[in-house]
């Protein structure tokens, strides 16, 4: 008999305690929902001005184009920034982190042998939603290898050589040092130097270049800084030499692997690079002298 009159007298406070808990549940369980849709997914497009592509399309091969993504966050700021590139095996451009409410980026693209790419732009925001737009470029049917310009025998010198200049100009084939290229900032396209990475291939734009060359004229003052990437191939010498046309250079150019140094050069290699205007060339390195007082010797291929 206490225990039924224990029982009864317990009974309100569980009936209470059991509210409760299904009051905080719904409430939890509301502000969850509401944390879930606190932002949309960015708004994402690829830009359409003029003298920009927005659609898929087709290019001959070596054509180069110009490409505008902007993307605008909804609510919660944009953190990661994806390019992607297939042609068959998906590959990464660029994997890049921000906090910011608006993403504005240009990027040129040259086409490739490959009959289609797709090209991936996506971005994620602070609440991990994803956008995405997609670019596919097919090969025409028309495509032909185009001419190129060569030009051989070409010595740059270290940091430290008083002979031979370590700033380089595509377009003018012209050699210059440090004083010099300031004075040409928008011409100058490659650097040489030797550093912790050894005999160096780079451009005014790459974060090592200014702690080298440094002074009144040192490229941390430059107001212009070109970019040139390259990439290490399996091309032998043999078939630099042969190369009468840009065939080569495009069945090597891979855009998801060039960096902004070529670094570790040694005689018989054949480097891949893209310069600020976007044109695909090769370089048969030669001979290397080691040190901030040597010099690299080669050649270059690229085209016209």
């Amino acid at each position: 008999m206490n225990r039924n009159n224990t029982d009864h007298s317990l009974a309100p406070r569980y009936a209470k305690y059991n509210i409760s808990l299904l009051i905080i549940s719904f409430v939890l369980s509301l502000y969850s929902c509401r944390k879930e849709t606190t932002s949309l997914p960015a708004d994402i497009r690829l830009v359409s001005d003029s003298g920009f592509v927005s659609r898929d399309t087709a290019l001959s091969i070596g054509e180069t184009i110009r490409v505008g993504i902007e993307a605008t966050a909804n609510g919660a700021n944009i953190t990661f920034f994806h390019i992607g590139w297939n042609n068959g095996s998906e590959q990464t451009l660029l994997d890049s982190g921000m906090n910011q409410s608006l993403l504005v980026y240009d990027l040129s693209i040259t086409k490739t042998a490959s009959e289609s790419e797709i090209w991936e732009f996506l971005v994620m925001d602070r609440d991990r939603n994803f956008s995405s737009i997609n670019l596919t470029l097919k090969r025409t049917s028309s495509s032909h290898y185009g001419p190129i310009l060569t030009i051989t025998d070409l010595v740059l010198g270290a940091q430290g050589n008083p002979d031979a200049g370590s700033f380089f100009s595509i377009p003018a084939n012209r050699r210059y040092f440090l004083d010099q290229a300031f004075q040409v900032q928008d011409s100058v396209d490659m650097i040489y130097y030797f550093d912790q990475y050894d005999a160096t291939l780079s451009s005014p734009a790459e974060s090592d270049a200014p702690s080298i060359f440094t002074g009144p004229t040192g490229i941390s003052n430059w107001t212009v800084k070109n970019e040139t990437r390259y990439d290490t191939t399996a091309i032998d010498p043999v078939s630099f030499i042969n190369s009468m046309n840009d065939s080569l250079i495009l069945s090597t150019y891979e855009p998801v692997n060039l960096k902004r140094k070529a670094k570790y050069l040694l005689p018989g290699m054949i480097i891949s690079f893209m310069d600020p205007r976007g044109k695909l060339g090769l370089i048969h390195v030669r001979e290397v002298v080691q040190g901030a007082s040597g010099h690299v010797l080669m050649d270059i291929k690229v085209q016209n």
